[in-house]
């Protein structure tokens, strides 16, 4: 029986996943990374990103992006394609649907 064992520090590439979403019809079919709540602005709106991203470390594939702002975090769930919001999302803040967008 052969030792599975690794060790506790984890590379990159050992982290890297296999994405495939479906968007208007298409595919994003990409070899991914995680993240954890990495700083990102989108549209001009500073905030966290936790999930997928490119190797030009862009949101690319499934994930959520923390608006920053006083007061109540809004958050964004969805597809995400070179660093760019794509196909269905929706807007959440305390865990409620604020609304549905679908992005071209």
């Amino acid at each position: 029986m052969e030792s599975t064992a690794k060790n506790s520090a984890t590379t990159s590439e050992e982290m890297r996943t296999r994405a495939v979403s479906i968007v208007d019809g298409g595919v994003i079919d990409c070899d991914c990374s995680k993240v954890d709540e990495i700083e990102y602005c989108c549209a001009g709106i500073r905030g966290k990103y936790s999930g997928e991203i490119n190797g030009g470390g862009k949101p690319h594939g499934n994930g959520s992006f923390v608006r920053d702002n006083s007061g109540t975090p809004m958050t964004y769930v969805g597809t995400w394609k070179d660093g760019e919001r794509v196909g269905n999302g929706g807007y959440y803040t305390n865990g409620r649907l604020l609304g549905n967008v679908v992005w071209d």
